[in-house]
């Protein structure tokens, strides 16, 4: 009996049994029920969850990279960083681009939960990008090989209320209404196995990103834009999706939905993919929460990638999806189980190749492929022209790929000239036509060059406009006083371009002459002949092109590149079908100084498009804003502007306000207004008239107006500059102008 007692002692102050199981450095366990005497009695058992995940860096430096540490984990709400903590999480070293709330190392790890019911615990944090941090705050990095997670919920609660059914005394307020980048997991790992988790958070969720390949089972996720793991195999997964593109990108084969439920608060379509990849969704029911009409993509963006369905449903109807392939009848359907596609002989992606190659083992013939090219009278063709190609190859089992061909242009010798450029000055019209001509050929696609040079040194020189169709000048009140000059590289239309000649003599344009009598009082450009490269000179009649990084943004740590700061082209995402002025870098900046001495009023009317297409305009809250300025001192950095801003408060809309600019410093004008209308073909205006400073912006019918006087001795009459500073990112975050009209009264 004696000796009954004393072993029931003796266990009693061995707290690492628990529940009949032994716990030693392979085998962890975290129980915030413990008592801090308890948990202190043994180095395996945890009260606290930072002392855990701690705990386990260091026995992963003492196990075998083959040995694995299991971290049981009993219900409750596991904060892995402390929401009470007021202090902003920021990268913790210069090469590394996210704050993590904690980063763990072990080669093989798993997480278990205790519960079979996954909302019972919860590795949870609230904080987000501008909310609580600088910077896509991410709970959690794992740097290991193999991870398995089960009966677990990761949450991010920034843009989200905690709810705790177990204990509603652990509920919590999401920490911000706006939906911000507040993200899950990070991992470098080859293999996650993922079994009754839950993910929530909504932009940029990240359950596991990075990782080589994921299985989910039976899991949970909750999610905005470029939140999920694109290569992975989601079995059995309910998704919740509160925006329209929850892949970025996706690699290789892409993700594969088997036996999901989808629930969608989107309207209008749902895609999956926002740029590229591919996608394959079996059995998978889809339901608009609203039960309204739905049409359903695999890719916002064009995309080479095959896209494969069977048995799909919106709304409880069969549901046919454009730009991807139904195999519900053919025998790539049988490739479609989670064992072919973890460990089966489906390979995960075809390239393809001129000579071809048997695919899958099918019994299919490889022969080379012969590309022949016509004519649109069904004549072949005698040269090829520069284009892309997409090319698509099919095996009888349904499987598809697909690849894109850029194709050599099969280009002539360049043209020379039979008469050299020279210039011919019209001085009752006051235009200038260049002069020349080419050898014998085809459609003149030469480039033009036109130049101001203020003096007789021709370091002093500007590109004044460029292109194609500019055979002659016009004449204006920036000339005055300047020689003009031009040059030519001489090219037809499938030819190469040969070597600049500049024209033969230049003009020189009298202070009087017509033309360039009086001052400039109107510019409208769309930016499709302007010199948009690196040009910092303040001149009359010029733009300046660089990037500045303004005093108000210096928390942020970013760099402009004021060489590579602007270029024209084609927008992505919302402005993929404008053609404009694009920012390169963050800080772009840019001036339009007019031939004038003064001006009392003026105005600036531009149509923009932004790449975002939920109104936010921007890809943070950092710190990210457009300034549009009027009668500015370009010298000094004064003037007035409309300062478009992405701010925490909202995810879909903008903040307007208009401020003044003094030395580089701004003050605020009037109060910020919330605008929901900064999407594509957006119209901005910002006058002023020596009395009043006004702003529109108008989309449809959402129409903002801001207004307020200024003190005329402020009004400087000697400032006449058109002002842009754009702090935001690039890209998908940019905003393209597509014109912009400036008048000077």
């Amino acid at each position: 009996m004696k000796t009954l007692l004393l072993l029931t002692a003796t266990m009693a102050l061995l707290p690492e049994f628990i529940q009949g199981a032994t716990y030693d450095k392979h085998h962890l366990l975290l129980d915030q029920s413990l008592s801090t005497a308890d948990a202190a009695a043994s180095p395996y058992l945890f009260n606290e969850v930072r002392e855990a995940f701690s705990a386990i860096n260091a026995l992963a430096n003492e196990t075998a990279p083959t040995d694995t540490i299991t971290l049981e984990i009993a219900p409750g709400v596991y904060w892995v960083d402390n929401p009470d903590d007021t202090t902003i999480r920021r990268v913790t070293s210069s090469s590394e681009g996210t704050p993590y709330g904690f980063r763990l190392r072990c080669t093989n790890l798993k997480l278990i939960g205790q519960s079979p019911d996954a909302q019972d615990v919860v590795l949870a944090c609230n904080r987000g990008q501008t909310q609580g941090a600088l910077g896509n705050f991410t709970m959690l990095h794992i740097d290991g090989q193999w991870i398995e997670a089960r009966n677990l919920t990761f949450g991010n609660y920034c843009s989200v209320d905690l709810v705790y059914p177990r204990d509603t005394t652990l509920n919590r307020k999401r920490r911000a209404d706006a939906i911000v980048q507040a993200q899950l997991i990070h991992t470098n790992a080859r293999w996650v196995e993922a079994q009754n988790c839950r993910f929530v958070s909504r932009l940029n969720l990240c359950p596991f990103s990075g990782v080589r390949r994921a299985h989910f089972t039976d899991c949970h996720f909750e999610c905005t834009d470029d939140a999920l793991e694109g290569a992975a195999i989601y079995e059995r997964c309910h998704f919740e999706f509160f925006s329209s593109k929850p892949f970025w990108g996706t690699p290789d084969f892409g993700p594969v939905f088997i036996d999901c439920k989808i629930d969608t608060h989107v309207r209008g379509t749902q895609y999956f993919i926002k740029t590229r990849g591919g996608l394959a969704l079996i059995r998978t029911d889809i339901r608009q929460l609203d039960g309204k009409q739905l049409k359903v993509l695999p890719c916002y963006g064009q995309s080479d990638a095959p896209c494969y369905y069977s048995e799909v449903t919106l709304n409880g109807k069969p549901l046919v999806i454009p730009g991807a392939t139904d195999i519900s009848q053919l025998p790539l359907l049988e490739a479609f189980t989670v064992k072919n596609l973890l460990h089966g002989p489906l390979a995960t992606y075809m390239q393809l190749s001129p000579i071809g190659q048997p695919t899958l083992q099918e019994d299919e013939d490889s022969r080379p492929m012969q590309i022949q090219f016509f004519c649109w009278n069904g004549q072949p063709a005698k040269r090829r022209a520069a284009d892309d190609l997409k090319m698509t190859a099919a095996l009888s089992s349904g499987l598809t790929a697909s690849t894109r061909l850029h194709l050599t242009p099969q280009w002539d010798e360049a043209p020379t000239f039979t008469s050299q450029p020279k210039l011919i000055y019209d001085r009752k019209k006051g235009v200038i036509r260049l002069d020349y001509q080419l050898s014998e050929g085809e459609d003149d696609y030469s480039h033009v060059t036109w130049y101001r040079m203020t003096s007789a040194n021709e370091m002093d020189t500007i590109a004044v406009c460029h292109g194609t169709t500019l055979a002659t000048y016009q004449v204006t009140p920036a000339d005055a006083g300047c020689r003009i000059m031009a040059s030519v590289t001489p090219r037809y239309a499938l030819t190469h371009a040969g070597a600049d000649v500049i024209g033969q003599n230049d003009i020189l344009i009298a202070a009087n002459a017509p033309g360039a009598r009086g001052e400039e009082s109107a510019l409208s450009t769309d930016f499709h002949d302007v010199p948009v490269r690196f040009q910092p000179q303040l001149r009359a009649g010029h733009w300046t092109f660089d990037a500045y990084k303004p005093d108000d943004t210096q928390t942020y740590n970013w760099k402009p590149q004021p060489r590579n700061a602007w270029f024209y082209g084609q927008g992505v995402d919302g402005a993929a079908n404008s053609i404009g002025l694009n920012e390169a870098t963050k800080g772009a900046r840019a001036f339009y100084t007019p031939a004038r001495k003064t001006c009392k009023a003026m105005t600036a009317r531009l149509t923009i498009a932004p790449a975002k297409t939920a109104g936010q305009g921007f890809g943070s809250a950092t710190g990210q804003y457009f300034d549009i300025g009027v009668k500015f001192d370009a010298a000094t950095l004064t003037g007035y502007a409309l300062r478009i801003q992405r701010t925490p408060d909202y995810d879909r809309a903008v903040v307007m306000q208009l401020v003044q600019y003094q030395d580089g410093m701004t003050t605020p004008i009037t109060e910020p207004q919330a605008y929901r209308g900064y999407l594509t073909q957006c119209v901005v205006t910002v006058s002023i008239d020596g009395k009043t400073l006004s702003a529109t912006a108008s989309h449809g019918d959402n129409t903002l107006t801001l207004s307020a006087p200024i003190e005329k001795a402020s009004a400087n009459d000697t400032s006449c500059a058109f002002y842009l500073q754009h702090t935001g990112s690039t890209g998908a975050s940019a905003s393209l102008i597509e014109h912009v009209e400036l008048e000077w009264k």
